[in-house]
């Protein structure tokens, strides 16, 4: 596996669904640790918390340039504008996450997230034609109704804003995916090193406008822990591991990031999770699971995607 994801990762060789599989489900590990950073988070507005987030995203990617100059050169030959597109999705999504979150209830967030395999399976099929297979559809319906059994106890609808920015996220999350299936061969780094750097410009010039930008260390700390390890870090494995999975199957493993956020969050700083967060996080955990285990062990054949027949200007 290790191997696998090594020489996958330098471009010399292809992840099979279930290895690909398993790299987007630890994405979705690291991306739930956002939650107990954003609980965590003192004084600082939304806007600065984003930048720092975005800048250190964009910092751990440029370090991770330079560790692989000498050995394994991250390519930028393959910068499109579909590439530019899926980064700036990525940093839309970001920020849309972070907004909601400090706008209405985290269990409306996630309900609403659960959206997003439906969002994917749609644009996956109008956009690269895949089929939306059984066992597919079978883990969605489980996921949303173990989402629904976890929300059921504290659904809050917040402010009208939250909800708007919490509804537009399992749209961007299809779209993104697709975007990146159609674009298999760029070098993961690539599209986190967008929206990293988008992210941290316009939160941070939207920041200059309310405040400025100095805020606490522990807080800075935080946003740092949500940009730079959990998108840094999980970032990169989201980008190389969906390439080899079915767009509708990306956002059901992602779903880990929906059972442990609440998780985190008990543990510190101490917000105990109701008895149906629990059960309802354990029915989407075994679908989640379930869907590795039935995932193909070759890798999937190369999307014939609309967009990757449009007409490209080149690396940019």
């Amino acid at each position: 596996m290790l191997n696998a994801v090594r020489d996958a990762f330098a471009g010399e060789g292809e992840l099979t669904e279930r290895q690909g599989a398993v790299l987007v489900t630890g994405a979705g590990v690291l991306f739930s640790l956002t939650a107990i950073a954003v609980a965590a988070v003192e004084d600082a507005s939304d806007f600065q918390f984003l930048t720092y987030r975005g800048g250190s995203t964009a910092l751990a990617m440029l370090i991770l340039i330079l560790i692989r100059r000498n050995t394994r050169p991250v390519d930028f030959g393959g910068l499109t504008p579909t590439v530019w597109l899926a980064g700036s999705v990525l940093a839309c999504t970001s920020m849309l996450y972070i907004l909601a979150l400090t706008r209405t209830s985290a269990a409306t967030t996630l309900f609403l997230l659960a959206a997003a395999p439906i969002f994917a399976a749609l644009i996956g099929w109008v956009v690269l034609r895949e089929p939306v297979a059984k066992t597919t559809g079978i883990a969605i319906a489980v996921t949303a109704v173990g989402v629904v059994i976890t929300v059921s106890a504290g659904l809050d609808v917040g402010s009208v804003s939250g909800l708007v920015f919490a509804g537009l996220i399992p749209v961007t999350i299809g779209l993104y995916s697709v975007l990146m299936r159609s674009a298999s061969g760029v070098d993961p780094v690539v599209p986190t090193l967008i929206a990293g750097s988008l992210l941290g410009v316009v939160a941070g010039m939207i920041a200059l406008t309310q405040g400025g930008l100095v805020i606490s260390a522990r807080d800075a700390t935080m946003a740092c822990v949500s940009g730079g390890v959990a998108l840094g870090l999980g970032l990169p494995m989201f980008n190389l591991g969906h390439r080899s999975v079915a767009a509708a199957k990306v956002p059901l493993l992602l779903m880990t990031e929906v059972v442990l956020a609440p998780l985190w969050v008990w543990i510190w700083p101490g917000e105990v999770p109701s008895l149906a967060t629990l059960i309802g996080g354990a029915v989407i955990l075994g679908a989640v699971v379930w869907l590795m285990l039935v995932s193909n062990d070759l890798p999937d054949a190369a999307p014939s995607s609309r967009l990757a027949a449009l007409p490209e200007t080149g690396p940019v």
